[in-house]
């Protein structure tokens, strides 16, 4: 944050009527009630403000804190008067429901209708039923206050604070509880803020009656302070910390740190005098020696600078489309790193008003601003060149000064609620800056100094930026400190959250995922590089099917473990011991080889058409993520051919959820480290693709029966218009189609069905493998779908003869295929029974075997691939061991060998070039003297629908269980 724009700088004052602990102002005085008066109620919470104590560490946080959400100040009340008027008189509505006073209260927020009003509030201390922070709701017409979650014990199993309404009458608040991680009390499974050793407090839903319990974030941050916007979706602020280690710190600067004075005078925080600059013109710029100051001891010794980072974000009510609205990753580190947003509300031009304040300042107040979240992405990050004027804009007269200890004749501003009555005015809570001198109070002027401040004096005002006026409201008294405001009045705007509907004739609960280019990232063409950019990917006479690996879009469902199931398994003595003696397997038993908690089903596939277009149909209220797959099913981030310029296509980081007829469209891809929000649907996004040339022309040297509608389609847009569909498969078929080629190579076709299984198909209905519909799912567990393929007998199409895997790869158990050859495989290093393994009955022997590493390779200094004596690594590896095998092997290391790899379908290329002829995972695979024998021995003994369904298994985790319905606790 650097300059803000004055919008309200030419006030003409009036003259100051009057210094008293009554109240004191400045600006124009009417006669008449009228320009303050409406009749909605509204309501606030006043308290004494407190003492900010000595901060001298980053880690600790001043009362009040933003980022202190479960902070217990009590001494706050809740009133309500029925008017605005300075005649209205006001009423204590919490003191009689808690039965005393000592309680905390704040985060208001009045629903569409402005009949009722939820909050935040903690119970005075010893007031067991009321022992953490709950949501309450308060009804106008009655007076009535009610706890949103009935029972004593679930109220008080978490801290729930920043309750808002949604459009569509449900309640989204903050909490620590973290309901899908289960009764912490259980066992612990939260997501912790390491730093302050505190729970997250991450966004849940509700609804009113307490009902439908549902978390919806996730991650180690404070997700707070939500607000709804008019068109449905949730505007919230998250924060998280940035970590930078040092390298040049001194003793001098790092012996006597304090976080309120940086040892070259220029400092921040408290107790720095006039030293600080006017509002917020120039902040200082922190250099090496201040961020050593304020750094903090890492683990092994080294220092550390921790930077708060608070931006915006916006979510769907149900959970969807989560990103980062507005704020920049990267601000400049400087004074103004202190100064945040405090509970930013949506105004109904779409942008967000709110009262900017330095957190470590003992005022606990700072200025009104409006945030031009419509036209800028962050600080002087506009959405386009043409945008003029600032991201901020102050809504008061006059010059704010926000520093800890500043003199600012202007005063300060601590809460603020629009009238949303269409003439722009605010109730905003407001205070004079006073001095005191021989018991004499008087206002500050540009000459005052921070000697003599005395304490300010907080009020309510009327506060219209057009007509230039500040009116009191609500008197004024030493001391008071107003945190909040709301006015009770109902949104005539406020619409339940839709998003952008599509027009296709497509079934029920179904939804669209628009991805303008895989080949975009951020803005940039990332085919030009190597493959002559979008433009000749797209032209068919220069670049055929084949010669690209991205091929298909394939959807993931994405879903969690149970937090009752994954405690139990956590806490089983059998699987987790906790003995010393035998080891935990922690989540093996479920979640395999890979320790990732999150579960998949597989959707649906879409095709990537020439220009890396795609349209895909997904299920609607659907949580899924989606990844870029080749022709054999494989994700293709893990190609490793040193010409190979995608590999950012990685599994989309973030879940998305679509609601039924909605599209969302994305402009491709997006470096997390480029700091612009990609996923803000409300703004267009510079585009690596060109498009079609002209409406109702077709793509240069393609089918020319394929015509885009409108000038800058897509191919995915442009196919979609021509066949009046959308070529989009569920996750039974895998189908490819030539539409582009002039004329179209009919030979090009394929499609890979689950239908060709000769073992259980992984679908949660039958039917689905004949009539895929919404509620159809692919989900594969190890045991159910994937043993069972070493184990069918098939014909060999090299002999002809009938034999099973597990024929010739086992131990002394029973041969899966009777009639078939094969004599026990334990001497070949590879077993793939079904039972418990012999060396622990924990594990699954067929499974182990797979991952297992079997043996070592190097390679020489003439380029040929030896095998390593396992018991001589320390001497033949003296570079070590690595994993799976890479693009580039460094001299001196070696590599283990094994079949597959957790890692994914590709990095497996040793099992997969026992049975295809897939190029994309050439690099992972090295020659020996017998692995050409070994080829010949097994190709062709898989099916095409077999090693798909093996490599969707791969990619997705390579989990024991996708469905944790399936698992089953051992018996004794």
């Amino acid at each position: 944050m650097k300059t803000i724009q004055r919008k309200v700088s030419s006030l003409m004052l009036a003259g100051l009527v009057s210094v008293s602990l009554s109240g004191c102002f400045e600006g124009e005085l009417s006669s008449n009630d009228q320009d303050i008066l409406a009749d909605q109620p509204f309501a606030y919470v006043v308290r004494d403000y407190p003492e900010m104590g000595e901060v001298s560490s980053a880690n600790e946080r001043p009362p009040l804190d933003p980022r202190a959400p479960y902070a217990f100040e009590p001494g706050a009340q809740l009133m309500v008067r029925d008017r605005i008027a300075l005649s209205s008189e006001e009423r204590d509505v919490l003191t009689r429901y808690f039965g005393s006073s000592g309680y905390d209260v704040k985060d208001l927020d009045v629903s569409p209708d402005g009949e009722r009003m939820v909050f935040a509030a903690h119970g005075p201390a010893g007031n067991a039923a009321h022992s953490s922070w709950n949501i309450y709701e308060y009804t106008f017409a009655t007076g009535k206050v009610r706890r949103i979650l009935a029972d004593d014990d679930l109220a008080n199993l978490g801290h729930d604070t920043n309750p808002a309404y949604t459009n569509e009458g449900t309640i989204i608040f903050s909490s620590s509880r973290q309901h899908a991680r289960g009764d912490w009390r259980l066992l612990d499974l939260r997501e912790y803020l390491e730093d302050f050793n505190e729970p997250a407090s991450l966004l849940h839903s509700v609804k009113p009656d307490g009902s439908d319990l549902i978390q919806i974030t996730f991650g180690a941050y404070h997700d707070i302070e939500p607000s709804t916007m008019n068109d449905g979706q949730i505007v919230f602020i998250r924060f998280g910390r940035i970590y930078e280690t040092l390298e040049d710190c001194t003793t001098a600067d790092i012996d006597d740190p304090d976080f309120n004075q940086q040892t070259n005078g220029n400092g921040f925080g408290q107790g720095n005098g006039s030293s600080f600059p006017s509002g917020l013109e120039e902040p200082k710029e922190w250099n090496e020696q201040d961020k050593c100051v304020l750094s903090l001891e890492g683990d092994t010794g080294e220092r550390v600078f921790v930077e708060d980072v608070l931006s915006l974000y916006r979510i769907t009510p149900s959970g969807g489309n989560v990103h980062r609205y507005f704020g920049s990753l990267n601000e400049e580190f400087s004074d103004a790193s202190f100064i945040h947003y405090m509970d930013p509300i949506p105004l109904d031009d779409g942008n967000l008003l709110t009262v900017m304040r330095h957190v470590y300042n003992p005022i606990y107040g700072g200025d009104v601003v409006t945030i031009n979240s419509q036209n800028f992405f962050a600080v002087g990050q506009p959405v386009a060149d043409s945008v003029v004027g600032e991201a901020e804009e102050s809504m008061t007269p006059g010059v704010v000064n926000f520093y800890p200890n500043q003199v600012s004749p202007s005063g300060w501003y601590s809460a603020v609620a629009p009238y949303g009555d269409g003439s722009g005015r605010l109730l905003a809570s407001w205070s004079q800056c006073l001095t005191k001198q021989d018991a004499i109070t008087d206002v500050c002027e540009g000459s005052s100094t921070v000697d003599n401040l005395s304490a300010p004096q907080y009020g309510i005002w009327m506060l219209d930026p057009n007509q230039n006026t500040r009116l009191p409201v609500v008197r004024s008294y030493k001391r008071a400190l107003y945190t909040d405001v709301v006015i009770a009045d109902e949104n005539e705007l406020a619409r339940p959250y839709t998003g952008d509907k599509h027009n296709l004739n497509l079934e029920e609960n179904t939804a669209v995922f628009s991805i303008r280019s895989i080949y975009d990232l951020d803005g940039a063409d990332m085919a030009e590089q190597f493959d002559g950019g979008i433009e000749t990917r797209r032209d068919p006479s220069l670049t055929r099917p084949d010669d690209r690996s991205e091929r298909f879009i394939r959807v993931l469902g994405k879903r969690e473990i149970p937090p009752e199931l994954e405690q139990a398994i956590l806490a089983d003595e059998t699987y987790n011991p906790n003995d010393g003696v035998r080891e935990n397997l922690y989540l093996w038993p479920l979640l395999g080889t890979d320790n990732k908690r999150a579960l998949y089903d597989v959707l649906s596939y879409s095709m990537v058409e020439p220009d890396g277009s795609a349209m895909v149909k997904v299920p609607a209220d659907t949580s899924f993520t989606f990844e870029v797959v080749n022709k054999y099913g494989k994700r293709v981030n893990l190609i490793a051919e040193d010409n190979y310029n995608y590999n950012y296509l990685i599994q989309h980081p973030q879940s998305l959820l679509l609601e039924n007829g909605q599209v969302l469209k994305c402009y491709g891809c997006h470096d997390p480290e480029i700091d612009i929000p990609h996923a803000r649907t409300d703004v267009e996004l510079a585009s690596a693709n060109p498009g079609a040339p002209g409406d109702a022309m077709p793509f240069p040297n393609a089918n020319p029966q394929i015509l885009a509608a409108n000038w800058k389609d897509t191919m995915a847009e442009a196919l979609v218009n021509s066949l009046g569909t959308l070529v989009s498969t569920g996750a039974d078929t895998q189908r490819y189609e030539d539409y582009w080629s002039n004329p179209p190579d009919d030979s090009l076709a394929f499609q890979n069905t689950y239908a060709e299984l000769d073992t259980p198909a992984p679908v949660n209905d039958p039917s689905c493998l004949t009539d895929w519909t919404p509620d159809c799912k692919a989900t594969i567990n190890y045991l159910e779908h994937i043993q069972p393929i070493w184990e069918v007998c098939r014909t060999n199409p090299n002999d002809g003869s009938v034999n099973s895997c597990q024929n010739c790869h086992r131990a002394a158990e029973t041969k899966s295929c009777a009639a078939g050859g094969g004599s026990s495989g334990a001497s070949n290093g590879l077993r793939l029974g079904r039972n418990n393994a012999s060396w622990d009955p924990r594990f699954i022997e067929s499974y182990v075997e797979l991952f297992e590493a079997d043996y070592y390779l190097r390679e020489t200094s003439t380029g040929d691939w030896v095998e390593v004596d396992e018991t001589n690594l320390a001497t033949e590896c003296p570079e070590g061991v690595d994993g799976d095998l890479t693009i580039l092997p460094e001299p001196g290391i070696c590599f283990t060998r094994r079949l597959m790899s957790a890692r994914g379908a590709i990095a497996s290329a040793r099992f997969f070039s026992l049975f295809d002829n897939d190029p994309d995972d050439d690099a992972y695979e090295v020659e020996t003297s017998e692995t050409a024998a070994i080829r010949q021995s097994h190709k062709g003994m898989l099916t095409d629908a077999e090693l798909r369904l093996i490599a969707e298994w791969l990619d997705s985790g390579a989990h024991m269980y996708n469905d944790p319905d399936k698992f089953e606790f051992p018996t004794p």
